[in-house]
C-alpha cells in the first residue's frame, strides 16, 4: 500500500511540476526525413547529419514543486556538435500536435544558419538566430507567434522569481516577444531562469566530450519499438574525461586461501555475454556526465586487417595507379595521394548457382530479350542491300509526267536499332558485406546473385557492360577487381569469378568511382551508366570514416557528370536515407529495406534506367 501511494504521489507531483502532454507527443523519427529536407532547404549545411540528443544537466532556477519532484535538473536543447545537429528526440511541451510538430521546424530553421554564433550566451546566441530566422523568412512569423504565445504562458512570472534571476527573465522574455531591436541588459548567467523551448543550447566544442554510439539495434523488449531503440543507440551524452588510475598505490590484506572458491573447479560454460544491457540507456539518462578514461595500459592488443600471404592472396595485376582525393576544409585535391591496385579475383573452386536462380536467369534473358536490337528496313535509301520497288515505280511515274527530282532513292537498307548504350556496375565488397542477411545467406551472397542475373538479362539483350568490385586499407591500398571487362563474354569463367568474390577490408570509395569513371569514359556510346552497388557509406581506417570521406565521393559523384556519366546507387544500408541524397541527390540513389530484394529487384531497376 505504502508503495502504491508513493508512486501515485510521484506521478502526481512530477506531473504539476513540468509542462508535459504524452497524448500530443511527437517523434523526431517520425518526420525526421521531411526535417531534414526543411533544414537543408533553407541553407543549413548539407553534409550536417541531424540525430537525437539526450537531456543535459543545466544550472537554472527550479520552483519548490521542482525542487520537491527532483525535476528540471535536466532539459532537452537542440544544439550542433561537429558535423551533427541534435535535436530533442520527442517534443511534447504543448497539448497540441501542431505545436510541437511545429517547434520542430522552428528550431530546423534557426539551426540552419549552422553552429554557434555566441558560444556559453544563451540570451545573445538565440537572439541573433531568431532575428536571422524572421529576416530572411517573414513566412514563418505566423508559426513563431504561434510558438510563442504558448511558450510565454508557460514561463513563470518575474515577481515570482527570485531577486537574483529576475533580470535574465526580463532580458529573455524580452528578446521573445522583440528580437530584432532589444537591447539586452546586465544579468547573472549563474542564475539563469527555466530553458526556452525556442531556443538552441550555444555549446562549444570545448565543453563537452560527445559519445556516438551508431550498432545496428538488436530486438527491443515488447514496450519499445525498433525506431525507438535505435533513436536511443544514436543519442549523444555529455562526458568527461578523468584521470587514470595506475593502481599502484594503496595496501590490500588478504587471505590467501579465500583466492579460489569451491565454484571455481565446477566445469560450467562461462562464455561472456556481449549483448545490450536493456538498462544501460536508462543509467546513462540518469547520469549527468560520462566519465571516460583514456589512461595507458600495460599491455595493449592491436588488432587490423592484415593482408594476407601471397600465396592467398588475389593475383595483382597491376599497382601504384596514383589518384587524387578532395579534402573538404581546405577545398583542394591532394595530387597522387591514393594508390590503386588493379587484382584478379583467384578461382580457387568451382561452385554452381542453384537450380531456383538458374530458372529466374532463364526467366530473365526471356524478358531481356525485349532489348536486342532488332533489325529493320529502311525504304527510299540512297545505297542499300535491295531494290525498293515502290520507290522505282514512283520514280518512273515522275519521269513520265515530267516532274523534277533532285534525288533518286531507289534502295532499301537494313539497319539495326542499337540504344546507343555502356554499363559499369560497380560493387563494394567491404568487409561489412559479410553481415548475415537471415540464417542462411550474407550480403555477398545477395550481391553475387544480383550480379549473375543482372549479367544474365544483359548478354541476353546484347548490352555492351562491365562488372568491377572495390575495397580498400587506406589511401595506398584500395584494390580494384575487373571482373568482366567490356570487351569480355560473359561465359563460365565470368561467373566463376562472380562467385569467387569475399568481403575485405573497407570502403574508400571516392577513390574507386574516380578510376570506374576513367574506364567507362573511355567507351565511344552516347550513353554511360555507372551503377554502384553498397551496403553501407564510405569508410576506411584513418579520417575517411567522418565527414572527409562523404565529401570525396560526393566530389567524385560530380566529376563522373561532368564527364557526361550517370551515376546511380543501389544501397541495402538501413541508415542510407541520412546520406545518399547529400551524396548522389534525390533522383540519384534508390534503397531497398530487404538487402534480400536485390537480385529481384535490380534487374527490373536497370530496365528502368535504360528505357
Amino acid at each position: 500500500m505504502e508503495e502504491w501511494v508513493g508512486q501515485k504521489w510521484h506521478h502526481y507531483i512530477t506531473k504539476k511540476s513540468s509542462f508535459h502532454y504524452p497524448k500530443a507527443v511527437i517523434n523526431l523519427v517520425d518526420i525526421s526525413k521531411s526535417l531534414a529536407v526543411f533544414f537543408r532547404a533553407l541553407g543549413g549545411d548539407a553534409g550536417m547529419t541531424l540525430g537525437h540528443t539526450s537531456a543535459l544537466k543545466n544550472h537554472s532556477h527550479r520552483n519548490w514543486v521542482q525542487k520537491i519532484s527532483g525535476t528540471g535538473k535536466k532539459s532537452e536543447s537542440g544544439h550542433f556538435n561537429n558535423d551533427h545537429f541534435y535535436l530533442p528526440e520527442k517534443i511534447d511541451y504543448f497539448p497540441d500536435q501542431k505545436s510541437n510538430v511545429d517547434l520542430y521546424y522552428w528550431l530546423a530553421a534557426i539551426g540552419s544558419f549552422n553552429h554557434s554564433p555566441m558560444a556559453d550566451k544563451v540570451i545573445e546566441h538565440n537572439q541573433l538566430l531568431t532575428h536571422l530566422a524572421l529576416q530572411q523568412w517573414p513566412g514563418l512569423k505566423p508559426l513563431y507567434q504561434r510558438l510563442l504565445d504558448a511558450q510565454l504562458q508557460q514561463r513563470p512570472s518575474i515577481k515570482s522569481l527570485p531577486a537574483v534571476v529576475q533580470p535574465a527573465e526580463i532580458a529573455l522574455q524580452g528578446v521573445l516577444k522583440n528580437p530584432h531591436s532589444y537591447r539586452v541588459g546586465r544579468y547573472d548567467p549563474d542564475h539563469m531562469p527555466a530553458p526556452v523551448k525556442l531556443w538552441l543550447r550555444p555549446l562549444s566544442l570545448s565543453q563537452a566530450l560527445s559519445l556516438s554510439r551508431n550498432e545496428p539495434s538488436e530486438q527491443k523488449p515488447a514496450e519499445l519499438s525498433d525506431a525507438i531503440k535505435k533513436a536511443q543507440k544514436n543519442k549523444r551524452y555529455q562526458a568527461e574525461d578523468v584521470a587514470d588510475n595506475d593502481g599502484k598505490d594503496g595496501f590490500i590484506s588478504f587471505r590467501l586461501e579465500s583466492m579460489f572458491s569451491w565454484s571455481e573447479f565446477i566445469n560450467v560454460d562461462r562464455t561472456e555475454d556481449d549483448s545490450d544491457d536493456e538498462d544501460a540507456f536508462r543509467v546513462a539518462d540518469d547520469l549527468d556526465q560520462l566519465s571516460i578514461n583514456q589512461g595507458e595500459t600495460s599491455h595493449k592488443l592491436r588488432l587490423d586487417l592484415d593482408l594476407p600471404a601471397s600465396d592467398y592472396d588475389d593475383v595483382l595485376i597491376e599497382q601504384g595507379i596514383m589518384l587524387p582525393e578532395w579534402d573538404y576544409k581546405k577545398q583542394i585535391y591532394h595530387a597522387n595521394y591514393c594508390a590503386l591496385q588493379l587484382m584478379q579475383l583467384r578461382v580457387d573452386e568451382k561452385t554452381q548457382w542453384s537450380e531456383t536462380l538458374k530458372q529466374q536467369a532463364s526467366l530473365l534473358k526471356r524478358q531481356f530479350e525485349a532489348l536486342k536490337p532488332v533489325s529493320t528496313w529502311h525504304n527510299r535509301q540512297a545505297d542499300g542491300e535491295e531494290i525498293d520497288l515502290n520507290a522505282v515505280l514512283d520514280f518512273k511515274a515522275d519521269q513520265q509526267l515530267r516532274q523534277q527530282q533532285t534525288e533518286s532513292l531507289l534502295y532499301r537498307q537494313q539497319k539495326k536499332q542499337n540504344r546507343d548504350l555502356s554499363s559499369l556496375i560497380l560493387t563494394d565488397l567491404s568487409l561489412s558485406t559479410d553481415a548475415h542477411v537471415n540464417d542462411e545467406k550474407k550480403v555477398i551472397d545477395v550481391i553475387k546473385e544480383a550480379l549473375y542475373l543482372l549479367s544474365s538479362g544483359l548478354d541476353a539483350a546484347g548490352e555492351r557492360f562491365a562488372i568491377a568490385g572495390f575495397t580498400s586499407k587506406k589511401r595506398s591500398q584500395v584494390r580494384y577487381y575487373n571482373i568482366k571487362g567490356f570487351d569480355d563474354a560473359f561465359d563460365a569463367y565470368c561467373e566463376e569469378k562472380i562467385q569467387a568474390m569475399k568481403p575485405a577490408y573497407y570502403t574508400r570509395m571516392g577513390t574507386a568511382i574516380r578510376y570506374a569513371s576513367e574506364q567507362l569514359k573511355q567507351q565511344q556510346s552516347q550513353q554511360k551508366l555507372l551503377l554502384i552497388l553498397t551496403d553501407g557509406k564510405p569508410n576506411d581506417l584513418d579520417k575517411y570514416e567522418t565527414r572527409y570521406g562523404l565529401e570525396d565521393t560526393k566530389k567524385a559523384v560530380q566529376e563522373a557528370r561532368d564527364m557526361g556519366l550517370t551515376p546511380f546507387c543501389v544501397s541495402i544500408d538501413y541508415e542510407a536515407s541520412t546520406y545518399l541524397p547529400y551524396l548522389f541527390g534525390a533522383q540519384g540513389f534508390i534503397h531497398l529495406n530487404n538487402a534480400l530484394d536485390l537480385p529481384r529487384k535490380l534487374p527490373k531497376l536497370f530496365f528502368q534506367l535504360v528505357t
